[in-house]
């Protein structure tokens, strides 16, 4: 999980939410789909939970409501550009042990938010994927709620860091210098030319600001 910061909204939902009766359920198709694309590209086409590669097409992502539009006292945010998310589709009409991100995660509410930037501090990586917090309702947000520790996504994230030691090691031969070391953090936080940010790039960035000794904590 990484920080999203949100741009400003597309103007389509804007007026939308502007017009009398206006809802989630009656919002046009185009502005869904204008949704979509400044929610992708705010994320660095980068699923907003774990972190796995989405597009646009409604095929390959998922507008994801962070507060519930079902839970009366969060519906009021259902056209809320702060609470809209892309997600990846979480291996929907796979068996629930399987799912992970918003279609594991349902109706369910989560403490932990990506469009907030300490959520970056509240949760680590391991070395073998896994991804764990110190605080016992954010580790129920990723192992229970959004199971961002499925087998799949935890060993996708062991091998981008395996991957990523490995490219470190040929590069500059086992001798990481601090300078290199800041120079691949600020790489792994720039979109390449497509806006496309490297998929699960936070695991080799929390790695790296580890080792720099940059990581600190943050009381929930």
């Amino acid at each position: 999980m990484r920080y999203i910061r949100k741009s400003a909204e597309p103007q389509s939902l804007l007026q939308h939410r502007l017009t009398p009766y206006a809802t989630y359920a009656n919002l046009q198709q185009k502005v869904k789909d204008e949704i979509r694309e400044q929610l992708v590209e705010d994320q660095g086409f980068l699923c907003c939970y774990c972190m796995q590669r989405i597009t646009p097409e409604s095929d390959r992502m998922k507008i994801e409501h962070w507060a519930s539009q079902s839970d009366p006292a969060t519906r009021h945010r259902e056209l809320d550009w702060k609470n809209l998310l892309g997600a990846c589709c979480g291996n929907e009409g796979k068996p629930k042990r399987d799912q992970h991100c918003d279609t594991h995660k349902g109706e369910l509410a989560i403490t932990i938010n990506p469009t907030e930037a300490r959520c970056e501090q509240l949760v680590r990586f391991l070395g073998d994927g896994t991804i764990e917090s110190d605080d016992p309702t954010i580790n129920t947000d990723l192992n229970g709620t959004l199971n961002l520790n499925q087998a799949l996504l935890r060993n996708n994230r062991k091998a981008t860091l395996s991957a990523f030691v490995d490219a470190m090691t040929r590069k500059y031969s086992g001798a990481w210098p601090q300078a290199a070391l800041q120079k691949e953090l600020a790489e792994l936080h720039q979109p390449d030319a497509g806006g496309m940010l490297r998929p699960y790039c936070q695991v080799p960035i929390f790695w790296l600001k580890k080792r720099m000794g940059l990581l600190n904590k943050v009381s929930p």
